[in-house]
């Protein structure tokens, strides 16, 4: 029996299922076409997250076709369409692998540059990710559903991202920085059993619901899938949850402040090695708008010269902009306290 919540889903017309079904079957397909726009927003999306430009990493979700296998896995569950269920995995695993290994290539043919913030951002998901992703499935199974609806299809797919925490995945494996690495496989793991389960929601509540054509052992499989893919997504949003109360803790949604890049640090450190009693204890560049652009906190035991004060500011303009408004605090009095050798 159905769930009263689904009385007021339009159930489809027998003509209309049989076109959405072959949609979704041909649009679940590994081919050329789809190999090809896959690889182009790959591309787009790996290079928009190494140049931190997040117009390039929106361009690279309308471009990207990983959502309709999604869709078609989760009519395939409701359906007990066990061909459709293969197509589509086998589409998304084909898809992942050759994402992961455009991403990494990328990363080792572009000369190395600072961890962008756009690709940190990919490594940090929580448990509202999760409920991002879900009801963008549902909302992609009912506009595919309802061909007068489909316009919506390139706002769902801005919503929900596949590609870029794919892309961030491969180049944080390629760069050392496992721990956005991580995060970045979580989140894509996430979205895909969000937007399956999410999708088949929609599909039930349209009305179809397992075919009287589906085998026994194709349906049993298709049952344990859905309870695995359930218990999966409940096993994520634990750790999801606590991340997401990590983050407001730490003040993660608020940034008034970025680290300095590379260059600029290391070249502020090098300097400050040939002063005795100094060290740079902390630098940052303010996240909005202030009257100080940089901030430079040095630790001193002996007075710090306005000459060597001028200095700092002329790295910090060289290495990160003329306009920058940098100040330096002298902490006079503090000493860096090092950890004890062993």
């Amino acid at each position: 029996m159905e769930l009263n919540v689904f009385r007021f889903f339009p159930n489809l017309e027998r003509d209309e299922r049989k076109e959405l079904v072959a949609k979704l079957t041909e649009a679940s397909e590994w081919n050329m076409n789809f190999g090809m726009l896959l690889g182009c927003s790959v591309l787009i999306a790996a290079l928009g997250l190494l140049g931190n430009a997040p117009a390039v990493i929106i361009g690279a979700m309308l471009v990207a076709p990983l959502m309709t296998p999604l869709i078609g896995a989760g009519l395939a569950l409701v359906q007990g369409n066990l061909q459709l269920f293969r197509t589509a995995c086998r589409t998304m695993l084909l898809g992942t692998a050759m994402s992961l290994l455009i991403g990494f290539l990328v990363e080792v043919l572009t000369p190395t540059i600072d961890i962008a913030p756009e690709l940190v951002a990919r490594g940090a998901p929580n448990i509202l990710d999760l409920f991002i992703a879900f009801f963008a499935g549902v909302a992609a199974a009912y506009a595919v559903a309802r061909p007068n609806l489909s316009g919506a299809l390139p706002g769902v797919a801005i919503a929900v991202a596949l590609v870029p925490p794919l892309s961030a995945c491969a180049i944080s494996l390629g760069s050392g920085h496992w721990k956005v690495a991580e995060g970045a496989a979580t989140l894509y793991v996430t979205n895909l059993v969000a937007i399956v389960l999410g999708s088949a929601l929609v599909f039930y509540g349209h009305g179809l619901q397992t075919s009287r054509l589906a085998s026994a052992g194709g349906h049993r499989f298709l049952t344990r899938a859905v309870i695995g893919l359930v218990c999966f997504l409940l096993l994520l949003a634990a750790p999801l949850g606590y991340r997401l109360e990590a983050q407001r803790r730490g003040g993660v949604f608020q940034p008034l402040a970025h680290p300095l890049p590379k260059q600029a640090y290391e070249a502020l450190v090098s300097r400050l090695a040939t002063e005795p009693g100094i060290d740079l204890i902390l630098g940052a560049r303010a996240a909005v708008d202030r009257p100080v652009d940089v901030a430079l906190h040095l630790a001193a035991t002996v007075p710090v010269k306005q000459t060597l004060i001028e200095e700092l500011q002329e790295i910090v303009r060289q290495k990160m902009g003329k306009d920058l408004v940098t100040a330096v605090i002298p902490l006079q009095g503090a000493e860096v306290i090092r950890p004890a050798e062993e």
